[in-house]
This record gives structure tokens, C-alpha cells and sequence, in this order.
């Protein structure tokens, strides 16, 4: 795995797809996901929980990081962006890239090398990322915040999500895991997915569900109110 993503670095074999993402309010697509693929000419299609997890283990994790900010950064200021009606592209930060000290100085430089706004960029963020230097990620997130970055929380419920930090970090947007709709139709699960979404409401933060494939769990979470959709229902990446 470390010589395939040595290779890929090498020969710049990385893209990035989109993803687009659904307002129910306004009916229609206001933002992307970026994200990363990989395929190798020897062995295909590496699939990113497997080359990002590897990446995160050998310290190359930074340089990929690097290329996905530079790629976002390069295709929001490109002259027809604005035909696509899109107000923003959401780019996830590995745990890693969170806690760079340089992180605010990286972005700020990319935002200018291309001449767009900050606001153009939120920045994803999962709830395990604060766990090693938490002193760091919070000064990252506050800085960028104050420049006009925004944040999402991605993947909330994979992992074991301390509420009280969510209330001291500037996060806009709470994106429910694809985890809680693959499990929706338990009558359990239904209880957790109103009660978050009501809690998250109170907060005033905006809900984003990941994992839609189907009208049945569309029509169920924009009856729930919740604000932005993401799935293959609309599209793959």
C-alpha cells in the first residue's frame, strides 16, 4: 500500500469527484463534496477507506491533503463554476491535516493563489479529530472561522461524540452518517434519528443526511425537516 500511494503521489493518479447535495427548502443542488479517488495502473481501483487509512499511518496523508485543497481551490475559480448554481464545496480534513500548525497558513496561501473567497470552502471535519491536541484544532477551526471558512461535523454517530464540544466549536452544518438511514426502519433507530435532529435543530444547526437511495427515505427525512440531502438517489460522486 505505501508504494502504491508513493506511486500515485509520483505520478499525480489521484482525482476528485463530486458529489452533489440537495436542498429541500430551495429544491434544488447548492454544494458538492469533494472526494478523493484512486486507480492504480496495476492493481485498479483502491477504494479510500484502504489508501486513506494507510496514508494516515505513513505520514503521506499531509501531501494528499495538500492535493485536495489545491484541486478544490483550482475548480472553484474556474470561470463556469458559477453556471453550476453551487454555493460552496464541502472538502474533508483528515484527523492529521487538523491538527497541522500550519494549517491556516496553507489554505489562506491556496485561497489566494486562485483568487476566491474563503466562504466558497466549508471544511469537514469528524468527531474523533480533536482527540490528540485538542489546543491545535481548536485554534485551527476558530482562525479559519474568523477568515470566513466554514465547518461541518461529518459522519456524526460513527464514532462517540462528546456534545458539550460540539456546542465550543463553530460547526455550521451536522451531517448524520449513512449509518442511521442503512438502520432507519428499526423502531429504535427511528427514536435516535427524531431525537438527534430535534436536538440538532434547538442548536440551530443545519442537517445534512448522507446515504440516500431511495424516495421512501427522502420523503421520511424532509418530513422530518431536515435541511440538505446526499446520496445516490440524485447521484454517485
Amino acid at each position: 500500500m505505501d508504494e502504491i500511494i508513493k506511486r500515485a503521489i509520483k505520478n499525480k493518479a489521484f482525482k476528485i469527484y463530486y458529489q452533489p447535495i440537495y436542498s429541500t427548502k430551495l429544491k434544488k443542488f447548492v454544494s458538492a463534496e469533494a472526494l478523493i479517488r484512486l486507480e492504480d495502473k496495476k492493481y485498479g481501483f483502491i477504494s479510500p477507506e484502504i489508501f486513506i487509512t494507510a496514508a494516515e499511518e505513513n505520514g503521506s496523508i499531509h501531501q494528499i491533503g495538500d492535493f485536495v485543497i489545491d484541486s478544490v481551490c483550482h475548480f472553484v475559480s474556474r470561470p463556469d463554476f458559477s453556471q453550476l448554481g453551487l454555493k460552496y464545496i464541502e472538502l474533508n480534513l483528515s484527523v492529521a491535516q487538523c491538527v497541522e500548525t500550519d494549517l491556516v497558513e496553507k489554505l489562506d496561501n491556496c485561497v489566494s493563489k486562485y483568487g476566491i473567497s474563503s466562504d466558497l470552502l466549508n471544511l469537514e471535519i469528524t468527531e474523533t479529530v480533536g482527540e490528540g491536541k485538542p489546543e491545535i484544532l481548536d485554534y485551527n477551526i476558530k482562525t479559519l472561522y474568523k477568515k470566513g471558512y466554514r465547518f461541518s461535523l461529518d459522519d456524526y454517530g460513527t464514532g462517540y461524540s462528546n456534545v458539550k464540544r460540539l456546542t465550543e466549536l463553530p460547526l455550521d452544518i451536522v451531517k448524520l452518517d449513512k449509518s442511521f438511514v442503512d438502520e432507519m426502519d428499526k423502531p429504535q433507530m427511528w427514536s435516535v434519528i427524531v431525537n438527534t435532529v430535534n436536538m440538532f435543530k434547538e442548536m440551530n444547526k443545519i442537517i445534512l443526511v448522507e446515504g440516500v437511495e431511495d424516495q421512501k427515505t427522502l420523503d421520511a427525512f424532509i418530513n422530518l425537516g431536515c435541511d440538505y440531502i446526499q446520496g445516490y438517489y440524485f447521484s454517485k460522486p
